[in-house]
């Protein structure tokens, strides 16, 4: 742990965040109110939560359905994102293999990705959406729960700050009060995309905000799965 989580109030629910590395989407689960516990392939030293290295193809649907709540995961974006046009490389999507599970583990699901990724009926957030982000990144959500926005994305997006003198606003803006461009490219420093995400200074690496989600994004997302939870159970009589 390198940072101390703050406090939030728990609403009982258990969920499996798979995909997890570093736990960008998993942090804004946990502000929602849910125990988060993360699953990766690979090891991941800086989450922040109980964490179990597994792949997802090895675990069973009665498994998920009997240990948690709900079920999120961020499968790999490469096959689906602008690395595979620039690269000409082909890379695995777990995609189908993720909805395969969540959906045969019967709990209410989340899947995150990039757009152009092959979701189903996907919400899309935008960080426009939300007080306090510096971050256009648009990621689209998947899910068997009915989600909404907080507010439409705008037709038009704030200009980002730039190390690029070809632009024309090069130069007029600060990378600490202007929307900033999070990537490999480095157009931000580390602690000014921390900032704009609203990520805690000192937790991730920088190729872990490269490839985290702002934290508000799940928390939204969190809030409406756990009040769908809450409403199924209540019309099956089942306490919550």
């Amino acid at each position: 742990m390198r940072f101390v989580l703050p406090p939030r109030v728990p609403n009982g629910f258990t969920l499996a965040d798979f995909c997890c590395k570093e736990g960008g989407a998993s942090f804004g689960y946990y502000l929602a109110g849910f125990d988060v516990v993360g699953f990766d392939r690979e090891p991941q030293p800086r989450y922040p939560f109980p964490f179990v290295q597994a792949d997802l193809r090895d675990i069973a649907p009665d498994w998920l359905r009997q240990n948690f709540d709900g079920a999120a995961g961020s499968p790999p974006c490469w096959a689906h994102s602008d690395l595979a046009y620039r690269t000409g490389r082909e890379y695995e999507d777990f995609i189908p293999e993720t909805r395969e599970l969540f959906e045969a583990s019967g709990l209410p699901y989340v899947i995150e990705n990039v757009e152009g990724a092959p979701l189903i009926t996907p919400l899309t957030l935008c960080g426009t959406m939300f007080e306090g982000l510096r971050v256009s990144r648009h990621r689209l959500f998947e899910s068997n729960v009915l989600l909404t926005a907080p507010r439409p994305c705008p037709p038009r997006h704030p200009l980002h700050f730039t190390h690029d003198k070809r632009k024309a606003h090069y130069g007029q803006l600060d990378e600490w009060s202007a929307f900033v461009t999070v990537t490999g490219g480095g157009n931000s420093s580390k602690a000014a995309a921390e900032d704009a995400m609203r990520i805690p200074a000192g937790w991730m690496t920088k190729d872990g905000l490269n490839q985290a989600i702002p934290p508000a994004y799940t928390e939204w997302i969190g809030q409406q799965l756990a009040e769908h939870i809450v409403a199924e159970r209540a019309g099956a009589g089942v306490p919550a």
